[in-house]
């Protein structure tokens, strides 16, 4: 008898250590399972080439990505920020309103009260630029519209996106022709209609025929964008080239840049790769001619 109850006591015991085994176990499975996911993401991370301009914001607004990260699907349009990896403080939701302007122009201001003095990318229908807040977290800026049914996406530094849509009915009433390009590349679009030749200019009112120059260049990783508008249906005759300077960082390489035609407040997206000439033609200057029909390349001047 006394040695029945020796056995189920040492069997109790045994049960009573097995199963704080197993919940010690248990509690400590998502511990090990989300160092395991943090070792897989950081080896992943280690192997992957960093840009500088994919480092301040997400890949899709980088144009030295691959274009197919794009936007993703966009399941709705808010005008405030997702959530930021890590907990953002109170007041720091990031707004973004939009408003149409004569000459199928659209105003965004951004209001981010807790990236102040930040550099930020704008994006719309292909069209990409750099622009900075100020001290107070307020930006305006003022672009051109491709679409009628206009979506401007703003890519903040902490990794937050906002997004916003307008309506802009006179994009329907002009033609345009829109490159964006990133740093190291240095290039400037020109215009020859007739005896008339146009450049990038910063101050427009959108009304006329013109060049519009988006993005701040002394921002760090600029990306820079011009934009020929023209009113009517489509570009006209006038003869479209771009002027890339060759340079050391630029020579030998092979660039991207995004183009976008828009007529009738429709806009087609296109990238564009270009060869730079090897190093040792530094300072030469490659155009890039008739853009608008696509993209051909002539000698270095």
């Amino acid at each position: 008898m006394l040695w029945g109850k020796r056995v189920l006591r040492v069997s109790a015991v045994l049960a009573v250590a097995v199963g704080a085994a197993h919940t010690a176990e248990t509690l400590k499975a998502p511990a090990a399972e989300h160092s395991l996911l943090l070792t897989a993401a950081e080896a992943v991370r280690d192997e992957r080439p960093v840009d500088r301009v994919a480092a301040a914001v997400p890949e899709s607004a980088s144009l030295s990505t691959p274009s197919a990260a794009g936007l993703g699907t966009v399941t709705g349009i808010t005008s405030v920020a997702a959530e930021a990896p890590s907990p953002a403080a109170e007041g720091c939701e990031a707004q973004l309103a939009l408003s149409a302007l004569p000459g199928a122009m659209i105003e965004a201001r951004l209001a981010a009260p807790c990236n102040r003095g930040e550099r930020f990318i704008v994006r719309h229908s292909g069209l990409s630029f750099s622009a900075q807040t100020k001290a107070d977290g307020i930006a305006t800026v003022v672009l051109p519209a491709l679409r009628t049914d206009a979506m401007v996406a703003v890519y903040l530094q902490d990794a937050r996106l906002v997004l916003g849509r307008v309506s802009v009915p006179d994009a329907a009433s002009y033609a345009r022709y829109a490159i964006s390009w990133d740093s190291p590349l240095e290039m400037e679009l020109r215009v020859t209609d007739g005896d008339r030749v146009l450049i990038g200019s910063p101050v427009l009112s959108g009304a006329e025929q013109g060049v519009f120059a988006l993005g701040q260049p002394k921002l760090p990783s600029p990306v820079l964008a011009r934009v020929y508008s023209v009113p009517g249906k489509d570009l006209g005759t006038a003869e479209i080239t771009g002027e890339l300077l060759i340079t050391p960082a630029t020579c030998g390489r092979t660039l991207r840049v995004e183009t976008v035609h828009s007529a009738g407040g429709v806009a087609t997206t296109t990238e564009e790769t270009i060869a730079v000439p090897l190093c040792g033609t530094s300072g030469d200057i490659l155009v890039l001619k008739n853009l608008a029909p696509g993209l051909k390349l002539a000698a270095p001047k």
